[in-house]
C-alpha cells in the first residue's frame, strides 16, 4: 500500500496479521490467503483460506493499548512516515519505555542505523544506535556498582571487579545487544573505566542501544511499542486489557471455521521476558478454550503458546 493511502500511526493488529500469516505458511507448509480483515477496539478479526480448501478464523489482540499516549503515537507516526519515505518495509520493535525518534536529525540517523543493521541467526535485524552511559565513583571502599536504566538488572556483573562503590546511569540504554560477546565487551569497558583516575568526577562510557526489527518486504513499515516500563502496575493493566480483548474475541472462538487462532501482539524489550503468555496462562481457560492455535508475537518473534498435536488440524496431514 503506498504511503499516501495508509493511516498513521499503524494498527498493530495489521502487523500481527502479517506476522502470523508468514509464520503459519512456513510452519504448516501450506498456502494461507487472506479473505477478510476488520479491526476495532484493539481487536482484529481475519479470515484465511488454507490450501484452497479449509478455513481459519483468527482473532488478533493488540495488547500494546494500555498506556498509549498522544505524544508517543505521534512519534510512531513520524517514524513510520520516514521509513515509508525511505522505501523501507520493516517492523520496528521499540523497547518498553524507550522514546521514539520523531524529529530530525534523529529520524535520518535511525534510517542510517537501519541500513547498517546486523542480521541475527533467527531472521531478525538488530538496529544499533550510539548512546552514552555515565559512571561515577561515590566511595573508594567496596566493590559494587549501583545501576539505573538498561543495565540495572546486570549490576552483579561488576561486583568484586571494580575498585570502590559506583553509580552507573544507563537511562539512555534500553536494550542490550543480542550477542553475549558484545555484552561482555560492554561490561569490560565499564570495569576498565572504573579504574581511571578521574572517575570520581564522572566518566562517559560509549554503548549501543540495540533495537529489533523485522523485514517485511511489503512496501510499508510499522513501529510498535509501549511508552511504559515493565512494573506491577502495567502488568495489572495488561491482565485487565487482555481479559477484555478475549471477551471481545468470543465470536471468533465460537465460529464454524475449520480452525480458529488467537494471536496476541504486545510489547516486550526481550522476547524471552514477555508477559503475555504468562498472563494468559493465569486466566480462566474458558476464555480461550475455543481456539486451536495461540501465538504471542513480540520483539520480532512468533512464539507458540498452544498448538494441537500434529495431524490434528485438517491441513496438517502429511503431504502426498
Amino acid at each position: 500500500m503506498p504511503s499516501s493511502e495508509r493511516d498513521y500511526p499503524s494498527d498493530p493488529a495489521e502487523l500481527g496479521r502479517e506476522m502470523f500469516l508468514r509464520w503459519a505458511g512456513a510452519h504448516y507448509a501450506r498456502s494461507f490467503s487472506l479473505q477478510s480483515f476488520t479491526s476495532e477496539g484493539g481487536l482484529g478479526t481475519a479470515s484465511f483460506t488454507v490450501g484452497r480448501r479449509w478455513t481459519l478464523d483468527c482473532a488478533i489482540a493488540d495488547a500494546f493499548g494500555p498506556g498509549a499516549e498522544v505524544r508517543y503515537e505521534a512519534a510512531r507516526a513520524a517514524l513510520e512516515r520516514r521509513l515509508d519515505a525511505a522505501g523501507q518495509s520493516v517492523a520496528v520493535w521499540v523497547p518498553r519505555g524507550a522514546p521514539i525518534p520523531a524529529d530530525e536529525p534523529a529520524l535520518s540517523e535511525f534510517i542510517v542505523a537501519l541500513e547498517q543493521a546486523k542480521a541475527l541467526d533467527d531472521g531478525r535485524l538488530e538496529v544499533r544506535r550510539p548512546v552514552t552511559i555515565y559512571l561515577r565513583r561515590t566511595a573508594p571502599t567496596g566493590s559494587v556498582v549501583t545501576a539505573l536504566g538498561g543495565l540495572a538488572a546486570h549490576w552483579a556483573q561488576f561486583t568484586n571487579k571494580v575498585p570502590g562503590s559506583y553509580q552507573l546511569n544507563s537511562s539512555e540504554l534500553f536494550r542490550l545487544p543480542h550477542g553475549e560477546d558484545d555484552r561482555l565487551e560492554l561490561f569490560n569497558r565499564i570495569v576498565q573505566a572504573a579504574a581511571q583516575p578521574d572517575v570520581d568526577d564522572g566518566l562517559d562510557v560509549h554503548a549501543e542501544d540495540a533495537w529489533t526489527a523485522t523485514s517485511l518486504h511489503e512496501g510499508r513499515s510499522y513501529v510498535v511499542g509501549s511508552p511504559l516500563p515493565e512494573n506491577d502496575e502495567t502488568s495489572a493493566a495488561l491482565r485487565r486489557e487482555l481479559r477484555r480483548l478475549l471477551k471481545s474475541a468470543e465470536p471468533v472462538a465460537r465460529g464454524d471455521a475449520d480452525a480458529r487462532a488467537l494471536v496476541l501482539i504486545g510489547a516486550s524489550t526481550y522476547a524471552d521476558e514477555e508477559k503475555l503468555s504468562w498472563v494468559l496462562r493465569g486466566m480462566d481457560p474458558r476464555l480461550y478454550s475455543g481456539f486451536d492455535i495461540i501465538t504471542v508475537i513480540t520483539d520480532g518473534l512468533v512464539k507458540v503458546v498452544l498448538e494441537p498435536p500434529r495431524n490434528s488440524l485438517p491441513w496438517d496431514a502429511p503431504l502426498r
